[in-house]
């Protein structure tokens, strides 16, 4: 009898894991307007964010910022689906470990992640907007309101 209801709870367990997982997999499908390179210019730099799809619970990307032939800006990045759900992973040079975005909206031209614990930022957005790229970072400033930074970015041809 123990061993019934055991094998019941397991097989209950197990059906609801393969619903969460097939929920989260469709938002990932829904993030794949990301995967592309990105390039914005401003004055004299240029930012570059770039996006792979690496499987089908991992995306791979990068973004760096060049000014005048020198990279003045790197980071490693990756959207990974896990079993406590979707993350947009940043690993900065300043950061001692890489720092995870907890994937909180999402849509077929929009995604929102955000990390309450980390000081800047808290909250990392982007938007498909008539093909281009609108990614913001938000959280407090040092003064302790709102700061909100724009990136603008075309595909890259």
């Amino acid at each position: 009898m123990k061993s019934a209801i055991k094998f019941i709870l397991l097989l209950i367990f197990i059906i609801n894991s393969d619903i969460l997982m097939a929920q989260t997999n469709s938002d990932m499908d829904k993030l794949l307007w990301i995967v592309d390179s990105w390039v914005s210019a401003e004055g004299e730099s240029r930012s570059y964010e770039e996006w792979k799809k690496t499987g089908d619970n991992l995306f791979e990307g990068s973004s760096r910022t060049v000014k005048n032939g020198e990279v003045t800006f790197s980071e490693s990045l990756k959207i990974e689906n896990t079993a406590e759900g979707i993350f947009y992973i940043a690993d900065v040079k300043h950061n001692p470990a890489p720092v995870k975005f907890r994937l909180t909206s999402v849509s077929d031209t929009s995604a929102v992640f955000e990390n309450p614990e980390h000081d800047f930022p808290k909250k990392i957005s982007y938007m498909l907007e008539e093909g281009n790229l609108h990614a913001f970072i938000e959280g407090p400033g040092k003064d302790g309101s709102t700061k909100k930074i724009d990136f603008y970015m075309m595909k890259m041809r």
